[in-house]
């Protein structure tokens, strides 16, 4: 049985020989199996779906060491010292409940991928913001640093970032709750907290057992380390007020002693000997959210001695997140605007604070649990029209018929198309879900990709027919 060591070094030493099983045949899995086994590990790969069903084949492995088997998790899971999941994969599939049973230890990818990361590593998390924080950062980071590694998950997993880049200067980690889950010693030395709101329920029986995996990135951090938090988020504040590290709070609603906070189009930044003063003259970001996201990264930046002037171009050219608020094409004065990223009702009414102009949206998927009516306010003052999709369909429309004129759609490219026709000159068509996207797509990128597609397909009214 493999036995986990507070000491990273002496994790990777007990890898040599080890027998790993690692679930789950996509990005993480595959990056992790590669990880353990350059480390020496005996690893097994294995894949519920067969390998007709994943466009993985498992002749892409070239390393020696591990083995591919397809289908669903065999007898071999059992006989491993360790397992190692993708955080996809929830904690009650058979195969984990019997190994729990034995005692065997089951750890995720970013558990595991952190015992390689020689640099003391920043991890950012919370229901919404959490990825255009990390590339923010990122960009910021890079003004003072040539070797930053940005990952987790967003775009690349820790175990294939790692291996791209074994002795970065700086480790930035968009961590999600699925992979908080599965950590014992992941120790960040700064945490930051965007917010917390109900979110994958879905998986979680109740918005508590969701808050308290988020709250898993405090598990092994100590007093020296920082935590980075959202001040305006009182639930947040309540719920991390007892924790071990140092804390730092951001605000974009009032003045504080010591944090980040804005004061009219500037970021203040006051902690310790610091006291310093960013204007920001011109963002691309818009809306409420992106100020949150704006001083949580300069604050960043600030504490690890970037200068004020490097902070302030990166806010004011940093042309956010693909698939977050991504402006696509202007259509005889329609404005066409992908939020595909945005899978959570708090999420959504963001972006609707983002735009003066009428919006006509585009919303649903799979439906998470959330509570749709939380923003029925915001509907009413930002929209002038619903056009509702996917599996999560039916509740918006019982939640929202009362407050804006709400239209079914079968498809996304029935929605597109039915926006369009419904849509003035001097409005905003905006996808901006509030689900996942599983019920139709492969994730929110291809959803997002999608979208796009079809707007750049699109050509204008001829006669009042739509030419596509």
């Amino acid at each position: 049985m493999f036995e986990i060591s507070h000491h990273n070094r002496e994790n990777r030493q007990r890898l040599k020989g080890a027998s790993v099983a690692v679930l789950g045949a996509a990005r993480s899995g595959i990056a992790l199996a590669e990880l353990l086994a350059s480390a020496g590990a005996r690893v097994l790969l294995s894949e519920q779906k067969s390998r007709a069903a994943t466009p993985f084949s498992g002749d892409e492995i070239a390393l020696p060491g591990v083995s591919v088997e397809f289908g669903g998790h065999s007898e071999r899971v059992l006989e491993s010292d360790l397992i190692c999941i993708s955080p996809g994969i929830p904690l009650a599939v058979p195969a984990l409940v019997r190994a729990r049973e034995r005692g065997i230890p089951i750890l995720g990818e970013l558990e595991v991928s952190s015992w390689f990361c020689p640099a003391p590593v920043i991890a950012i998390t919370g229901s919404n913001g959490k990825t255009t924080t990390t590339q923010l950062t990122g960009e910021i980071f890079k003004q003072r640093f040539e070797r930053v590694l940005v990952g987790g998950n967003i775009g690349s997993p820790l175990a294939a970032e790692i291996r791209r880049l074994p002795d970065p200067q700086a480790v930035i980690l968009e961590v999600s709750s699925f992979q908080l889950e599965t950590i014992a010693n992941f120790r960040p030395r700064v945490a930051v907290i965007m917010n917390l709101s109900p979110n994958h329920l879905d998986r979680y029986p109740d918005y508590e057992s969701y808050v308290q995996a988020k709250l898993q990135i405090l598990r092994s951090m100590e007093e020296e380390d920082l935590l980075i938090y959202c001040a305006d988020d009182e639930f947040l504040s309540r719920r991390i007020a007892a924790s071990r590290p140092q804390k730092i709070p951001f605000s974009i609603s009032r003045e504080l002693q010591a944090g980040a906070f804005w004061r009219k189009d500037a970021i203040e930044i006051r902690w310790q000997r610091l006291n310093l003063h960013i204007p920001v003259q011109r963002t691309l970001l818009r809306g409420p959210h992106n100020r949150y996201n704006m001083a949580a990264a300069a604050l960043l930046g600030t504490l690890h001695g970037i200068p004020a002037n490097a902070i302030r171009g990166v806010l004011e050219n940093f042309p956010g997140v693909e698939h977050r608020l991504e402006a696509v094409r202007t259509i005889e004065g329609v404005q066409f605007v992908n939020d595909s990223k945005a899978t959570t009702v708090a999420s959504l009414g963001y972006a609707l604070q983002s735009f003066r102009e009428p919006i006509i949206l585009i919303a649903g998927g799979k439906d998470k649990g959330g509570d749709f009516s939380e923003i029925n306010e915001l509907l009413k003052k930002h929209a002038r029209a619903v056009i509702v999709i996917g599996e999560a369909s039916r509740r918006m429309a019982e939640a929202w018929e009362r407050v804006v004129p709400v239209y079914q759609a079968a498809s996304l490219e029935e929605a597109v198309s039915r926006s369009r026709a419904l849509a003035r000159p001097g409005e905003v068509v905006l996808l901006s879900p509030a689900c996942s996207s599983f019920d139709m797509f492969r994730d929110y990128e291809e959803r997002g990709r999608r979208f796009k597609e079809l707007v750049k397909k699109m050509n204008v009214l001829e006669g009042g027919f739509m030419v596509l």
